[in-house]
């Protein structure tokens, strides 16, 4: 990923700033994960004013799920987000199914590194008929997430890695901006920066409600068993987001 432009650093530190000055501003615990959701639109609104010669050249569309079988590191409010999202809107029936799922994912991919992971070239748990059935609460990856060429997309998953650049310029530096805008602010106001294997913090997540109660108490939310693997720095610290005071 290369440096941000000036725009994009301006839209990182924008939006850095409103979600630290809105979590802290936040009283009730309960409401913390709908503050996180609503700034989830700003995706939107980057995407859409990126430059029409960018937006023009995505080739992403429904049915096209080729990165719905890569592994996903998320931090812990957006799984959080996405299982307040299932225990909403799917039936008893669709929840266990997915809780089913969920752990066969778990027991798969434990002790694996992400490189070991891709290979295996697992289905999200909560991909259907090729289609995404959380769209509206999906993790902040998966927002950001743009390719031009969607016949490349799996050339790449056939190689379990990326071997084609398919990123569209002018739209990821400014998708990638608003999640680390956000995912900062959540740093710096003290709750879990640890990053997480989407699909197995899923299962915590839907099967423990402490989770959500350890994170708004500003503690890790999830098992180590649910860390994502092969992100370990010269510090031995495996993908944790730190507060470095970026935002005023």
């Amino acid at each position: 990923m290369a440096a941000f432009t000036n725009e994009e650093e301006v839209l990182f530190t924008t939006i850095g700033e409103t979600v630290l000055k809105r979590l802290r501003k936040t009283r009730n615990p309960a409401d913390l994960l709908s503050v996180l959701r609503s700034e989830q639109k700003q995706f939107e609104r980057a995407y859409l004013k990126a430059p029409a010669a960018a937006l023009e050249s995505v080739a992403c569309r429904a049915g096209c799920d080729a990165c719905c079988h890569v592994p996903v590191g998320v931090q812990a409010h957006e799984v959080l987000i996405v299982a307040e999202h299932i225990q909403k809107t799917f039936s008893p029936e669709e929840l266990e199914a997915v809780i089913t799922r969920a752990a066969t994912y778990r027991t798969t991919v434990s002790g694996k590194t992400n490189r070991a992971q891709a290979a295996l070239k697992l289905p999200c748990v909560l991909l259907r008929t090729g289609n995404c059935t959380v769209y509206e609460a999906r993790p902040e990856a998966c927002r950001s997430h743009h390719s031009h060429n969607a016949a490349a997309c799996g050339q790449n998953l056939d190689f379990s890695r990326e071997e084609i650049d398919v990123y569209v310029p002018g739209v990821r530096g400014r998708m990638f901006a608003v999640m680390l805008g956000i995912d900062q602010a959540v740093a710096e106001a003290g709750y879990d920066g640890q990053a997480y294997d989407f699909g197995s913090a899923l299962y915590e997540a839907l099967t423990d409600s402490f989770c959500a109660v350890r994170w708004t108490q500003r503690q890790r939310a999830f098992s180590d068993e649910s860390r994502e693997e092969g992100s370990e720095n010269s510090d031995g610290v495996s993908g944790v987001i730190q507060a470095e005071g970026f935002f005023q």
